[in-house]
């Protein structure tokens, strides 16, 4: 049975997106945010009603954490314990270790299970409920709570135990940002010798070097001019970063990301909270150099 009330904590792109999409298919949400101009704008649904942080984890069934990191759901942990048998589902990208060990203790200690979910689909996604959501976590709750995370998702794949719905959205977000800084250096390396950017994303689109960088991320983003991609230059560095850590703690040797994140690192650090969209202008203003 679906539970009564939902929690949840975090109104960014993403958790607004969330709460929207849960309240069309009728759920109750309770929503807390920092930021009293995302909470004006989710409540107009007479579904969604804030609440505070304490009040939601006293409350929900289940509680959604839509916040930046790890660090976020552990300092909100440290002051709010959920009652035995709630859910909590980790909606971060974070290291996938920490919320296993999260997972466990909590689990022992207090009788309260975790899920990470990882969300790919970005903020048009979770406003259409059409995520994709990577699961970490137990089988069965994942199943009893099926009907809240199909409220904004059309596809969820359990990966595995827990950590493991974060593990497979690293490996995704290194395919990701590593096609985008691929294509990025080739079409580069393209105009400088004479062919048109615009031209050139027509020719792998419609060949075998298409990808959703070419279909999506250029032609709506970069090649329209508005830059919009919705992340920035230091969550592709956390991500790879993260990702390349856990590669060379195994093999204790050079990763295949280490082209990406030198690439990364040829930037100004003063725009690593762009638009990461804007990498491409700024990779093509230092090939001049």
């Amino acid at each position: 049975m679906a539970p009564s009330h939902v929690g949840l904590i975090g109104l960014g792109a993403m958790g607004s997106g969330i709460a929207a999409s849960m309240a069309r298919s009728k759920f109750r949400v309770s929503v807390s945010d920092t930021d009293l101009r995302k909470i004006e704008s989710a409540t107009t649904s007479p579904l969604i009603q804030e609440a505070t942080t304490a009040d939601i984890i006293a409350n929900c069934d289940i509680i959604l954490l839509c916040v930046p990191s790890a660090t976020q759901i552990d300092h909100i942990l440290s002051s709010n314990m959920p009652n035995q048998g709630t859910t909590l589902v980790d909606l971060t990208s974070s290291d996938p270790r920490i919320t296993s060990q999260r997972a466990e203790k909590l689990l022992n200690e207090n009788k309260v299970y975790q899920l990470d979910a990882a969300m790919s689909g970005g903020a048009k996604g979770a406003a259409a409920g059409t995520l994709t959501l990577m699961v970490g976590g137990d089988a069965d709750i994942l199943e009893k709570q099926r009907p809240v995370l199909d409220s904004f998702s059309d596809r969820i794949f359990h990966i595995g135990g827990a950590g493991k719905g974060q593990l497979m959205k690293l490996f995704h977000n290194a395919v990701c940002h590593g096609n985008f800084l691929l294509l990025s250096e080739i079409c580069i390396k393209g105009e400088q010798h004479g062919l048109d950017l615009a031209q050139m994303i027509d020719v792998f689109n419609c060949s075998n070097a298409r990808s959703y960088i070419s279909e999506r991320r250029f032609p709506d983003h970069i090649l329209s001019g508005s830059f919009d991609g919705k992340s920035t230059p230091s969550n592709l560095k956390k991500d790879l970063g993260l990702l390349d850590e856990l590669l060379r703690s195994e093999e204790a040797e050079e990763s295949f990301l280490n082209h990406s994140l030198r690439l990364l690192n040829t930037l100004d650090p003063a725009y690593e909270q762009d638009d990461f969209m804007l990498i491409y202008p700024h990779l093509k203003a230092l090939s001049k150099k």
